[in-house]
């Protein structure tokens, strides 16, 4: 597993797959052994079938970002056909891991980093011999669950075991019994890549970075329409500590200098920026659409 005090894990699936509650379940395991978690969900057109992704944060230290996942230490896909219409490689880091629901062996992917380990399980085939199926669909998130952990030492299964007893009480027994089988059947080889990513980072690296959110604005589209409630900022008490800007998981509040304005269009209306505001200089207004 990649080294350090902080992992980032993102997961692509479809909706009715379970890649949501996979990211819980592993934010709730992690907190239970002591690590700070953070479990974020990012829908598509929110129906069965649709495109999915899911964030998971596991670290040692308190995790003040809010933003999703663009360059994750891990990534776990959940559907067979996603590496085909999907790059799921896109900003994993060098020397990163990628658990992958297919019958294929971890040579046969094609990758730009350096080299990667490639985990390999048919979590479809677990899914099935443990009548995990719903409306036609394999629920196949335990089984890769399970072979996440065969890789991420630093979760102990039993302690997932546990918190997948007290989420499925009703089938507990199925989901545990497909949690071990992706953990035992896993395939893992380290695999060379052609190293082309490294390359083109290295000549964009930049030597300070930003420790809170990494957002990429408008990546879900203007997002205004989610509106219930809508941030104002008083600027009688704005003292320009940009926190609101540090920590906007959209990128929609703005900066000049040490003035923010909020872009509206992009703004969802989370009120991240209301609550890390040390001065209450952005309030709360509900939002009538006219």
């Amino acid at each position: 597993m990649v080294e350090g005090v902080r992992w980032e894990i993102r997961f692509h699936g479809r909706g009715g797959q379970g890649a949501v509650t996979a990211s819980l379940l592993l934010a709730e395991a992690a907190f239970r052994c002591g690590y700070y978690s953070q479990s974020i969900p990012f829908f598509g057109a929110e129906r069965r079938g649709a495109p999915v992704l899911a964030f998971t944060r596991i670290s040692e230290e308190e995790i003040l970002e809010r933003s999703q996942i663009y360059s994750p230490d891990c990534v776990i896909v959940l559907d067979p056909v996603l590496p085909g219409t999907v790059n799921i490689f896109s900003g994993l880091k060098n020397g990163g891991i990628a658990v992958i629901n297919t019958t294929d062996a971890p040579e046969k992917f094609r990758f730009h980093q350096n080299v990667l380990t490639i985990c390999t399980v048919d979590a479809v085939d677990i899914a099935i011999r443990n009548h995990l199926v719903v409306s036609g669909t394999p629920v196949v998130n335990i089984p890769l669950l399970g072979a996440f952990l065969r890789i991420f030492s630093r979760i102990p299964p039993e302690i997932t075991e546990d918190v997948i007893r007290e989420r499925f009480r009703r089938n507990w027994k199925a989901n545990v019994r497909a949690m071990w089988e992706g953990y035992e059947n896993a395939v893992i080889r380290k695999v060379k890549g052609s190293g082309k990513t490294m390359s083109q980072e290295s000549k964009c690296s930049i030597a300070v970075r930003v420790p809170v959110s990494k957002p990429v604005k408008g990546v879900a589209g203007r997002t205004s329409i989610w509106r219930d409630f809508v941030p104002e900022i008083d600027y009688s008490r704005c003292t320009g500590c940009l926190n609101c800007w540090l920590h906007c998981p959209e990128s929609a509040v703005l900066r000049d200098g040490r003035e923010v304005r909020i872009d509206y269009d992009f703004c969802k209306g989370c009120l991240v920026c209301s609550s890390v505001c040390p001065k209450t200089a952005i309030s709360v207004a509900r939002e009538v659409m006219g």
